[in-house]
């Protein structure tokens, strides 16, 4: 019997049969005509059974790791083999990521932005972490995640309540994925933090979670600190390593003087990672051998493991 085309159901109800919330489904129609509902005498969003047939085949190709922007024009049939093959190939270990799925995977993160979708984002990135395990999942998933929603929010395409949602669940899955403090007896220990007038966590936030996941002892003292406390937990701790986050192009201009005092108060043998967006563009400076940038997370852990076999 053929699918109706009927519209006649409210939008809730799409949504319960889906899988997608309301905002999400918004999102889909005015970015990638996914559907064509009717309208009701009053205005409401109205759907048929074909629309919803449609809807829930999307949904399960993005969940399998399409981007909605390469399969919202796809005929239904297309759209069934590749649920099919999706789903024929869900049981069992993941061998290798399939080239642009982390694309389309940072795709759907900033539509459940776009929505205020804080429960959609959370399992999206949830299931990201799980699929590619921490490090990766920074490197492929997270880290473009948040340069797109920066970007966007630039070109005033998300706005200030959509940049803080992406950023607050975000935290909140590293945060979970790997203890920021962790006490393991023999470990080394690493001190990250900010320096003083940069806010920005999350970069601070996935070297905690990549260094954790490396057996480190992560001693994570946040955003906004001068150098002086920085200098005194790494004494305090005779920690081995100090990793510095750094995102907001102003405080670039006076890392120079920073870094200096920092490393005139810590001791010789302490080295210091320096990463983020702003700083792997700059030349690494003359004489700071102890002094490593870095242009990504699993670079980071590559050197830790590096620095934890020169020390054990």
């Amino acid at each position: 019997m053929p699918v109706s085309t009927e519209p006649r159901h409210p939008i809730g109800v799409v949504a319960e049969r889906t899988g997608l919330t309301p905002d999400v489904l918004r999102v889909w129609e005015r970015r990638y005509q996914v559907v064509e509902p009717k309208r009701s005498p009053g205005g409401q969003r109205i759907y048929s059974d074909a629309d919803i047939e449609r809807l829930s085949l999307l949904y399960r190709a993005t969940r399998g790791g399409h981007g909605i922007s390469r399969v919202a024009s796809l005929s239904k049939t297309k759209l069934e083999d590749i649920v099919q093959n999706i789903e024929a190939s869900a049981t069992g270990p993941i061998l290798f990521i399939p080239a642009g799925e982390p694309d389309s995977l940072v795709e759907q993160a900033i539509v459940f932005t776009e929505a205020l979708d804080p429960t959609g984002l959370e399992s999206l990135l949830k299931r990201g972490l799980s699929r590619y395990g921490l490090v990766t999942f920074i490197d492929s998933m997270a880290a473009p995640f948040l340069r797109e929603v920066g970007e966007q929010w630039h070109e005033g395409k998300l706005n200030i309540s959509q940049e803080h949602l992406a950023t607050a669940v975000l935290q909140r899955v590293i945060s979970e994925a790997a203890p920021l403090i962790t006490g393991v007896k023999g470990s080394p220990t690493i001190v990250i933090a900010t320096l003083g007038g940069e806010r920005h966590a999350n970069g601070a936030l996935m070297a905690a979670g990549t260094a954790g996941s490396e057996g480190w002892r992560v001693i994570y003292l946040g955003t906004d600190l001068p150098v002086s406390e920085i200098a005194e937990t790494v004494n305090r701790t005779n920690a081995q390593a100090i990793g510095v986050s750094m995102v907001i192009a102003d405080r670039i201009s006076r890392m120079e003087a920073d870094l200096r005092e920092l490393e005139s108060m810590i001791p010789k043998e302490t080295t210091l990672f320096l990463g983020g967006p702003r700083v792997i563009k700059k030349k690494k400076p003359k004489g700071r051998g102890r002094t490593v940038f870095l242009e990504s997370m699993s670079e980071l852990h590559n050197e830790l493991s590096r620095l934890r076999r020169r020390s054990a």
